[in-house]
């Protein structure tokens, strides 16, 4: 349960070997090197550069992942279920990079890439298609040649659109006109589309234009109607060759495994590249700086001697703990692993820290298990991840996913049981602490939980502090703050708890003592005396913010009894319904089903939400910076398989 050890290493090797000892480098996966650019270059040393190989494999790695979305699209969909029962396939690297590169990607890329470019013309041409049907439908009607509009000598035929508030005004000022015949075609949207025919269109020009006649030139050959034919029967045979297109592509959906495959392969490429681009380099010389785990050095050495036979220098020194680009690995088992997630949210441990995962995980534990506080919910997602557990084979990140979740429901059920809440009561249990009449009793629980673990983190600071031979300054940064805190408590209860007058008086000068403790110490790093004072009398006043600190707690019960009483209000109209007919509670039952599990869920959610924010905020800034590197391995963790180096 901690932060893995660390060695640096400093790897002198010739550069035709580069190639082959990489490759073997990435079989062992457990090292990670580190990138120091060279910002001088006289003396021989400069930066392998290799930028080329990195954007051509990062192009390829965006076609693959195409031709895997677009044959996802067309492939048969699988049960889910058996899906997560069978689980990933595993490949070692060797097996995978050989299958890799016995499939010829280029080849099927350009196969696929081309039907699809077929598809979009296709799409497009219907589109198109569509969009000239849509404009030429509202003439369908118009028994008239368009080819031949034109073609009238004595008289001038136009096309065109009015609105409707304006057709009859139109009519009005236009029968007057001599010789000038308007026909309606059709009404759609809001216009009314007319054919005009007139001897003198010059004249009636000005006021068709005046009544908001608008001139259309209708894209067609002949009759209307006979183009809207020939356009739906394009648009038909279009969507025929679509569907036989569609049909080319179902029928290479077996080659997706084989993209996967491929894919996984040029991601560890990917990391073998970048790895390449850490290098630094003389005209013959490789230099390679980076870290291994202390516990993997005879491993890495013997990797070091398979592959390189001698020809190499290597210096290894145990890391510099006060370094920051030491990478970070962490160790963790059993109940303390399946938080590590939450760690690695927030950041993690620089390598001087502590690794605060099994430090925060029975707080965060406990905290969730509060704030849902029902034994029926607890009990309901226990019990189905522990059938999922048994039933599923998922890979390590799934498993301690579901962990999290499970021991969090343990909480559940144990706090729904001193609640005496299963469903919101549907089970009738008695409590011990009744969450209708103790209210107060609750408030006082947060303010000790809120106690135990904020001096719980500054324990740990000072246990920092300690192990790195700093005594004095665990007691002026933590042991002043025990004191003034405590005695502050003393002094706000000790009338409520009948403590003596004399215990009152020495809580007051310890509390006085430790102030000026605090201002004479808290700013000791800064040079001048006014400097010292000032930083001194801030840190004091950041006792200000214990008060919101303590408040905080105050969501452990207030986000419990908000889903428990969600819970009685459900059961209560469940009731009502069960208790008018046969329909009634068919319809109860339903109702409890889905508004219990939405409130679960609710419920589940605020605690991971809210008890993070207790060890983020209220926690970890007592103690923990965080900010450290995680430490790179060289095989890839494949979304689509297990590859192991085994």
């Amino acid at each position: 349960m901690a932060i893995v050890k660390m060695s640096k290493f400093d790897l002198y090797s010739f550069d035709y070997d580069r190639e082959k000892l990489l490759e073997d480098l990435q079989k062992f996966n457990y090292v990670h090197i580190d990138e120091k650019k060279v910002e001088d270059e006289n003396q021989g040393v400069r930066n392998l550069d290799n930028s080329e190989q990195i954007v051509s494999t990062s192009e390829k790695l965006t076609k693959v992942k195409w031709a895997i979305d677009l044959l996802e699209k067309y492939s048969e969909k699988h049960n889910k279920i058996d899906e997560l029962k069978q689980g990933k396939k595993t490949f070692r690297l060797d097996e995978l990079t050989k299958k890799a590169l016995d499939f010829d990607f280029d080849e099927h890329y350009k196969e696929l890439s081309s039907l699809d470019k077929q598809l979009t013309e296709l799409d497009q041409n219907n589109q198109t298609l569509n969009q000239k049907k849509s404009e030429l439908t509202p003439w369908e009607e118009l028994d008239l040649d368009i080819s031949k509009i034109d073609d009238f000598e004595r008289v001038k035929v136009v096309t065109g659109t009015v609105s409707d508030k304006f057709i009859d005004q139109l009519k009005l000022n236009t029968k007057d006109i001599e010789d000038i015949y308007i026909e309606e075609i059709s009404r759609n949207s809001g216009f009314v589309y007319l054919l005009v025919i007139c001897k003198d269109y010059e004249k009636a020009q000005d006021i068709l234009r005046d009544n908001g006649f608008v001139n259309i030139n209708i894209k067609s050959h002949g009759l209307v109607k006979d183009e809207i034919r020939n356009i739906d029967d394009q648009i038909i045979a279009n969507k025929k060759q679509y569907k036989e297109i569609e049909d080319q592509i179902k029928s290479k959906t077996d080659l997706t495994e084989q993209f996967k495959i491929y894919h996984d392969y040029l991601e560890n490429n990917s990391l073998k590249e970048e790895a390449t681009s850490k290098i630094k380099r003389t005209d013959k010389i490789d230099i390679i700086e980076g870290y291994v785990p202390t516990d993997k050095e005879k491993d890495f050495e013997n990797v070091l001697q398979n592959s390189l036979n001698n020809k190499y220098y290597l210096e290894m020194n145990p890391a510099d703990k006060n370094d920051p680009n030491v990478p970070i690995i962490l160790k963790n088992r059993g109940f303390a692993k399946a938080f590590e997630s939450i760690t690695g949210m927030y950041s993690l441990p620089k390598y001087n820290e502590v690794d605060p995962t099994p430090l925060l995980a029975p707080f965060y534990c406990f905290f969730s298990g509060m704030m849902i506080g029902d034994l029926g919910y607890g009990l309901i997602v226990f019990l189905a991840i522990l059938v999922a557990l048994k039933i599923f084979n998922l890979d390590e990140k799934k498993k301690q996913f579901l962990k999290f979740f499970m021991f969090i429901s343990i909480a559940s059920m144990f706090w729904g049981y001193i609640y005496g809440s299963f469903f919101g009561g549907i089970i009738p249990m008695t409590p011990i602490i009744d969450t209708s009449k103790n209210a107060m009793t609750l408030i006082v629980l947060c303010l000790i939980f809120a106690f135990i673990h904020l001096f719980f983190a500054l324990g740990i600071k000072a246990y920092m502090l300690i192990r790195d031979h700093k005594p004095l300054d665990a007691f002026y940064d933590v042991g002043l703050w025990y004191l003034i805190i405590i005695s502050i408590l003393i002094l706000l209860s000790g009338n409520l708890l009948g403590l003596p007058a004399v215990a009152m008086t020495v809580a007051k000068w310890i509390a006085i003592a430790s102030a000026v403790g605090i201002v004479l110490t808290a700013g000791r790093d800064a040079k001048s005396i006014g400097g010292k004072l000032g930083s001194g009398l801030y840190s004091l006043y950041g006792i200000s913010g214990w008060i919101g600190d303590f408040v905080s707690y105050m969501r452990l019960m207030a986000l419990g009894l908000s889903g428990a009483y969600i819970a009685v209000a459900i059961n209560m109209i469940v009731k009502m319904m069960a208790g008018s007919s046969i329909i009634g509670f068919i319809f109860g039952l339903i109702v409890f089903v889905v508004f219990q599990a939405f409130n679960a869920f609710l419920s589940y959610l605020s605690a991971y939400v809210h008890s993070a924010r207790l060890i983020f905020v209220e926690m970890f800034n007592k103690f923990y910076e965080g900010g450290g590197v995680p430490f790179k391995k060289l095989i890839t963790e494949s979304e689509y398989f297990n590859i192991t180096n085994k």
